[in-house]
């Protein structure tokens, strides 16, 4: 829990930088790539796609792990120490017990990543190039140099009917899970 909590009392930018010094060209993942011998280094880690990917991914993780830990704990483990006493293998444990009474977690995990990930400013910004645009850095764009408020008012609300919609799937993800836990209980 110390490795998923503690980087997040470090700000967002100083982490983002950090990320840029570790995958720069002169980087420590390059420079020990090299010093590995590994063909095709030194890899162009930032300034395109993948540098987003990687930056937003440690900054929206912790959120992601948290959530996921207190769903994965409220598991009643006698219910997969009840299946296995019965014969069930443990795929079939996972597939027919766990992952259902922990699905709506992980619908919500996934909401709460998307959700923080379409307003995400710092990070793609710094770790993206130009030809990596996110939303919220179009949005800013169009705000800032191009005066184009209509445009960015509608895509904020484009982002809004997004986080709408992912709230309705994971309604409905949990409430299909609550029909089967109703359902296996009877």
């Amino acid at each position: 829990m110390l490795v998923v909590v503690v980087p997040h009392f470090i700000s967002a930018l100083v982490r983002t930088y950090g990320w840029i010094i570790l995958l720069g060209d002169k980087g420590l993942v390059n420079e020990t790539l090299t010093g590995l011998a590994v063909p095709g280094t030194p890899f162009q880690l930032l300034y395109n796609e993948l540098g987003v990917v990687i930056g937003t991914t440690s900054m929206m993780l912790p959120y992601t792990v948290l959530l996921l830990y207190g769903v994965m704990r409220g598991v009643d483990r006698r219910l997969l120490a009840a299946a296995a006493s019965m014969g069930a293998g443990r795929v079939t444990i996972f597939r027919r017990i766990y992952l259902p009474l922990v699905a709506p977690g992980l619908a919500s995990a996934g909401l709460l990543s998307f959700i923080l990930s379409l307003g995400y400013y710092i990070t793609p910004a710094l770790m993206g190039g130009p030809n990596q645009t996110m939303i919220a850095t179009l949005i800013n764009q169009q705000v800032t140099k191009d005066n184009q408020w209509n445009g960015a008012a509608a895509q904020g609300v484009i982002l809004l009917l997004l986080t709408f919609a992912g709230l309705l799937l994971v309604k409905l993800v949990t409430s299909l899970g609550a029909s089967r836990k109703k359902r296996s209980a009877s």
